[in-house]
């Protein structure tokens, strides 16, 4: 059902209730109105000018317009419970009756005093009210005595004749209050379903805007705080957005990257092997060029692998204990061959006891692996690497540092290094002539993600450091 169906009903649902209860208050108050009025006038004829002209001629005694004087024996009553026709047929809108002490009608105009008014009088010396009916409809009557000892005008008997077209006008009462509360039911809720046509309207165009944020409804209610509902969806839909485009950027990359720069690689690696097999006493450096390209491919594919998964980490990774003394023995273990056919000393220091800090242990083997590939890839023959790891004195911070002996990086070089600091991913690909490539982005983001802190030197003795440090794992 459409809001502004849903609307009409609510509204037609509240003003039927709300017209009978309203209508029958109205109609009790007028009733009500008529009684008193009643009773008043009633009561405004009790005076010793109305006392003398009812106890001279008892017998023609009703006000209301009269047409003559009625015949003497239109005064007779046929019998007791039964009075003579009155003067004038027709009822007058307003008619006032004398009774004596025994409830007789001084005229025989005077219709039958009531039982439940008897009653009353006898009981008490207040007026009663009581409905009656005639042929125009319901009609007030009130009794009231007029405390006149002894007089034949003991009490008084007024009545009061319906309201010509009463019905109608309680139709129309009726009517009216139910158009009114109908257009202030409908005109209550019309502005409300404004405000969710607009707000619904508003997160279509924010949808459409690649989850935009929608402007805050100045009103404070409950519909005003959809809004911000509203916006925490669209910024989290957003940001899952572009957690995805991310992804599939990443992937794209990752398919691209490997069928372009691992492809060829190995296809030349292949042939190389395959030519070296074929030599019965191969030359050792053909052997260690093809180590030295077999590293470099294991270490570009490594570096892709470690990229994605980069990309595909949420705001706050998880964290496992890493113990990074192993990870420092691992990975100088598997350069150690590549040192060897380099002519580089590799060495490590500080891996006696275990020092254990949050994180991922293969993006921090990738990390730590990158530094040492770069130490040992640009040095000097008869160069050295060294990898120190070690704690301050309260055991609450670690500093692990790659350092060599070989030419270092020049000025334009080394602002390069130092200046990247946005992760893409493609580093390797897009990249100028002696530009920084994927290695040094990897090790920095992986920093980066889990809280620690990558900071590239120069010593004055000549040579690179990279030095990765951060808290230990309590």
């Amino acid at each position: 059902m459409m809001l502004r169906t849903r609307a009409v009903v609510t509204s037609l649902l509240v003003a039927v209730p709300a017209t009978a209860l309203i209508a029958t208050a109205i109609d009790r108050r007028r009733a009500a109105d008529l009684e008193t009025a009643l009773v008043r006038v009633v009561a405004s004829q009790i005076n010793d000018q109305v006392r003398e002209r009812c106890e001279s001629d008892p017998s023609w005694f009703f006000t209301g317009p009269q047409i003559g004087r009625p015949a003497h024996g239109q005064f007779i009553p046929q019998t007791p419970d039964e009075l003579e026709p009155r003067p004038r047929p027709d009822p007058q809108p307003f008619e006032l009756f004398a009774y004596d002490q025994a409830f007789g009608g001084t005229s025989s105009a005077a219709p039958r005093f009531p039982n439940e008014l008897r009653t009353a009088m006898r009981q008490s010396s207040r007026p009663a009210v009581l409905p009656w009916d005639s042929e125009y409809g319901t009609g007030v009557q009130v009794a009231m005595p007029t405390g006149w000892t002894g007089s034949v005008c003991r009490y008084f008997l007024g009545r009061v004749e319906p309201a010509p077209n009463q019905a109608r006008q309680r139709v129309l009462i009726a009517l009216g209050v139910f158009v009114t509360v109908f257009l202030t039911a409908w005109a209550t809720t019309l502005p409300i379903v404004w405000r969710i046509r607009r707000l619904a309207k508003d997160a279509r165009e924010s949808v459409a805007g690649g989850f935009s944020a929608i402007a805050p409804d100045q009103k404070q209610d409950e519909l005003s705080s959809l809004t911000f509902v509203l916006n925490d969806s669209a910024q989290m839909l957003h940001e899952r957005r572009a957690r995805i485009e991310d992804l599939d950027e990443a992937l794209r990359r990752f398919v691209q990257t490997t069928s372009e720069d691992v492809a060829r690689p190995l296809a030349a690696l292949s042939d190389q092997l395959g030519a070296l097999a074929s030599t019965p006493t191969p030359a050792p450096e053909d052997v260690r060029e093809a180590l030295r390209r077999a590293h470099a491919l294991g270490s570009e594919v490594g570096n892709l692998t470690a990229a994605t998964r980069l990309k595909m980490l949420p705001a706050d990774p998880p964290r496992t204990p890493v113990d990074l003394a192993a990870v420092v023995r691992r990975v100088v273990a598997r350069h150690a061959p590549l040192a060897d056919a380099a002519g580089v000393s590799l060495s490590a220091s500080g891996l006696e006891s275990p020092i254990t800090t949050g994180g991922d242990e293969d993006l921090f083997d990738r990390a730590v692996a990158n530094l040492v590939d770069n130490a040992v890839r640009y040095n000097r023959a008869d160069g050295r690497v060294h990898v120190r790891l070690d704690a301050d004195e309260g055991g609450r911070h670690f500093r692990l540092s790659v350092t060599d002996d070989g030419p270092g990086v020049s000025d334009e070089q080394f602002r390069g290094l130092t200046a990247v600091r946005r992760f893409r991913g493609d580093e390797s690909r897009h990249r100028r002539p002696n530009a920084p490539g994927l290695g040094i982005a990897v090790a920095r983001e992986v920093c980066d993600r889990y809280g620690l802190r990558l900071d590239l030197k120069r010593p004055a003795a000549g040579g690179f450091e990279a030095e990765i440090s951060g808290a230990v794992l309590s």
